[in-house]
Parts: structure tokens; C-alpha cells; sequence
């Protein structure tokens, strides 16, 4: 029996999520996503960072955290991921057909920033990409054509989805910005239309809430964003930029955006022929956001995944060209899968074994590891086993951990502090600590005598940071954790005194 093209989608988001789960099972957090776990451990309406969502689907899908290993906390990714590339696929369908829909999945699945970033690691991207894509769905059913009262329900859960975006990560607004573009530009119907202005009531209570938590916390939020994507700037940072344009083609994959170029070519020449309303609306919706980050990473550091969304939106119209004016395109794009697919696991055991890595030849323990990333996702588990046999061998789990920084503060925190019922604390400034500003204060006020626990990937002497506070510094034990018998780096736990 041939498989029709929606079985073929149903079989690759299976194919996806069992690959998902093994990368998830066999990788440890890297340093956003352990820090994404206190946004379930210590909920609130918003937080320094980014808005809650993450932490809420977390909290669903561990059962509130009673399930809380790495694997169960990703299933907050993995799961919506899979009905986004489904989503995906819905709106190729409704551009064309299935063949378009699921030419567009396969495109979705050969996407780090859709497969790995916003598809495998706990990250606010997976609700955003969710969200945004159901969002979107119904827009693209109803915006592009004349009201209809048939339309509302569409309508109204266009800006519900909408707003719940903006409440997974602030770059939703850009998806609403091109709605109202669309909308002043090209469908001004919709200005006539009391559903169209009901419809923002669910981004702005989203909005809100944001808000309010700002109000409540000296606009806390703005002051941090405002600093790292400043509008107005005359210098030019070359790094940055040259990091960002590469990295969104790398993060995107070079296949899919020298394609995104081409058939932009052929739409401006008129030799690619949709829907003239619907093309644009996908532009609308996607570019803005491309070039603002592009144009933000001329004076300001940025990062190429905060335009992954923009380019995720754009891939049912590419599968759309695709499936018009290339042959076989389906049998190379399900090899393209299998390949990625091949890649990820060797990278499992690149990280896990060191495959291929050269062997840090560092003289000194504490700086062992410090060029190399990877490790950031390496040998928590084993300094875990190791520091909870000393913790209760020297009888020290009753006390506090303090950290100068965010990270490895939250690695700390998940692998170290969780189980053995230990408190994490953030000494420093609310740029260094974030989070943990507040967490502070729902537990004990800190005793004379604390843990301080680092590695050497990120070693800074206690003495050094926290002299102020603490008289004695006393190394209780230098962990060395393995990989293939060979050190790779250390980590090291203090003892620290007042008086």
C-alpha cells in the first residue's frame, strides 16, 4: 500500500520523537536549559529573563516536577515540537497540497534551530515556536481574505495563540506587527471588522501580566533587554555581525536559506505564482524580524536563534516551491533527514566519548577544559556521585551553596543541591546572579558557613569573589571528572568561614 504523504508526516514526527528522546536521555542540560528548570522549580507570572511559559510547560509535563529527569523535563520540547512540525505541515496543505505540507515538515526536521534548538533542548523557543506557528496557521485562513463571519473563531484563536507567544518569548510581537502591517497595507476590510479588535484583547492580558511583573520588580525586565538590543548605535562590531549572518545560516541550514533566496528571486520575477495576499503575509511576518536582528548584531552582540522563528515561518512556502520546480525533491529531502539524523547521534558520543576531540593538554586543573564547550553538557552526573559520597561522608548537606554567577550556579542546583536537599544561593550583582535574586529569598537566611562549588571551565577563586563576606576559604576536595579515562576537567568544593 502507498503511504500517502500525511502517513509519511506521522511516521517522521514518530521517527523525530524517538530520536528526540534518545538525545535527550543521553545528554546532559547545557547552561540555558538547567537555568529554564528554576522557572518550573520557582514559578512565577514573569521573570528576569524571558517570560514563564517555559516554566510552565515544564511543570506540566513533569507532572510538577515529580518527574524530573533530564528526559522528562525536554518532553516540554519534544512534545509541543512534534505538533509544531504537524502544524507545519497543515499549512503546506492548506497553501497546495500534502505533498507541499510534508516537503515543508522534512524542511522543518532539517532545521538545528527547529530539530535541536527549539525541538530537543528545554528552551523558551519551544513554546514560542508552538504558539506561534497555531497563531499563524489561522491567520494565513482568514487575514488574506475579506471578513467573514465564518472567520471569527479562527480569528479569535489566531490572537490567542498570539498572545500566549508573546508569553513564551518577546519576539512573538514581531508576529503581530506583521499582521497589522498586513492588514494597513494590503486588507484594510479588517479595520471594519469588531472581531479583528476583540482579538487583541488575548495579546494584551499576555502583555499585561509581563507588565505588571515589571511594575512590581522596578522594570527589571526592560532595563536588562533594553541594554543588550539597543535601536540606536553608531558603532559597528564585525564580530558580531559576521556571527550573526553565518550563524543564521548555519542554525537555519545553508539548504534552506539559499533556497529562501531563490524563491524570493523567482517572486519578485513573477515565475513563482501563489497567492499574491498570502506571499505577502509570510514576509510580513518573518522579515521584520530577520533584519532586526541582523541590524541589532551591527553594534550589539546577538544570537542567531532569536530569529529561528521567523525563518521556521517561511518553510510551508518554501515547500510550496519546492514541490513545484524540483524533481525527487521528496527521496533527497528524507536521505537530508536520515543524514542529520546520523549526525546528531555521532555528536551524542562526540560529547559523551570525545570521538575525534584532540586532549586538552592544560597544565593547570584549574583552567582544564575552558576552551572546550561541549563539556558545559559533560560530567555533571559524575561530579553529582562524587560530591553527594563527600557531602555525606563529611556530614555537609545541611548547608548553603553559594555561586557568583547564573552558571554553573543552576548546574549546580539541578545535579549537586536537588538531591541531596541542598539551598543554592547567588552572591553578586542581578546581571550575574539573575534568577537567583529572587530564589534567594525563599530560603533560610544564609549561615556562617557555606559550600562554594565551581569547575574549572568556568574557576574563579573563592577568595577573590567573596572575600567581603568570608574570612576563611578552605578546599575541601578537587574532583576530577572523566571521560575515556582522561581528565577532562575539575570540579572543585570549598568550605567557607566567617569570623
Amino acid at each position: 500500500m502507498e503511504l500517502t504523504y500525511k502517513r509519511r508526516v506521522y511516521i517522521l514526527i514518530l521517527f523525530s520523537a524517538f530520536l528526540k528522546l534518545f538525545l535527550g536521555s543521553n545528554l546532559e542540560f547545557g547552561n540555558d536549559e538547567v537555568y529554564y528548570w528554576l522557572y518550573a522549580k520557582y514559578p512565577d507570572i514573569s521573570h528576569f529573563d524571558h517570560p514563564p511559559m517555559v516554566g510552565f510547560f515544564i511543570q506540566l509535563f513533569t507532572l510538577n516536577l515529580t518527574l524530573d529527569s533530564e528526559v522528562f523535563i525536554r518532553l516540554a520540547t519534544i512534545i509541543p515540537s512534534a505538533i509544531s512540525v504537524y502544524i507545519i505541515f497543515l499549512i503546506g496543505n492548506f497553501l497546495k497540497s500534502e505533498k507541499a505540507g510534508f516537503i515543508a515538515s522534512l524542511l522543518y526536521s532539517i532545521s538545528i534551530y527547529g530539530f535541536i534548538i527549539a525541538g530537543t533542548f528545554i528552551l523558551p523557543d519551544a513554546p514560542l515556536v508552538l504558539f506561534w506557528l497555531l497563531s499563524f496557521y489561522f491567520f494565513i485562513q482568514t487575514i488574506p481574505f475579506d471578513p467573514n463571519p465564518k472567520f471569527t473563531t479562527k480569528i479569535l484563536l489566531a490572537f490567542l495563540f498570539a498572545g500566549l507567544a508573546i508569553y513564551s518569548k518577546y519576539q512573538a510581537v514581531y508576529l503581530l506587527l506583521g499582521i497589522v502591517l498586513f492588514v494597513l497595507i494590503k486588507n484594510r476590510r479588517w479595520l471594519r471588522s469588531s472581531v479583528f479588535y476583540i482579538g487583541f484583547i488575548f495579546p494584551l492580558l499576555a502583555i499585561g501580566l509581563i507588565f505588571y511583573w515589571n511594575y512590581s520588580n522596578d522594570f527589571i525586565s526592560y532595563k536588562f533587554h533594553g541594554g543588550r538590543v539597543s535601536f540606536f548605535s553608531f558603532m559597528f562590531n564585525k564580530n558580531s555581525f559576521t556571527r550573526e549572518v553565518l550563524g543564521q545560516i548555519l542554525y537555519n541550514n545553508p539548504y534552506i536559506v539559499i533556497m529562501l533566496i531563490v524563491m524570493f528571486v523567482e517572486i519578485k520575477r513573477k515565475q513563482f505564482k501563489i497567492n499574491t495576499n498570502i506571499t505577502t503575509l509570510f514576509l510580513f511576518c518573518a522579515l521584520p524580524l530577520i533584519f532586526t536582528i541582523i541590524y541589532l548584531s551591527i553594534s550589539r552582540n546577538t544570537l542567531p536563534h532569536w530569529s529561528g522563528i521567523a525563518y521556521l515561518t517561511l518553510i510551508p512556502l518554501l515547500g510550496v516551491y519546492l514541490s513545484e520546480n524540483k524533481k525527487r525533491i521528496v527521496r533527497k529531502l528524507e536521505i537530508g533527514v536520515l543524514a542529520f539524523s546520523f549526525l546528531l547521534v555521532t555528536a551524542v558520543f562526540i560529547i559523551n566519548k570525545g570521538w575525534f576531540l584532540p586532549v586538552d593538554t592544560e597544565e593547570q586543573k584549574e583552567r582544564l577544559g575552558r576552551k572546550n564547550a561541549i563539556l558545559d553538557m559533560y560530567g555533571w552526573k559524575q561530579a553529582s556521585q562524587k560530591i553527594s559520597d563527600i557531602l555525606k561522608e563529611e556530614k555537609l548537606t545541611h548547608l548553603g551553596i553559594i555561586s557568583n554567577r547564573w552558571y554553573p550556579a543552576a548546574h549546580v542546583d539541578y545535579y549537586i543541591a536537588r538531591p541531596n536537599n541542598m539551598n543554592v544561593y547567588g552572591v553578586g550583582s542581578l546581571n550575574d546572579i539573575h534568577k537567583y535574586y529572587w530564589i534567594n529569598s525563599t530560603h533560610p537566611e544564609v549561615t556562617s558557613e557555606v559550600l562554594y562549588i565551581t569547575d574549572s571551565r568556568n574557576f574563579k577563586a573563592p577568595n577573590d569573589l567573596f572575600a567581603k563576606k568570608y574570612h576563611t576559604f578552605n578546599l575541601i576536595k578537587t574532583i576530577p571528572i572523566e571521560r575515556n579515562r582522561e581528565v577532562v576537567k575539575y570540579v572543585f568544593l570549598y568550605k567557607l568561614t566567617k569570623g
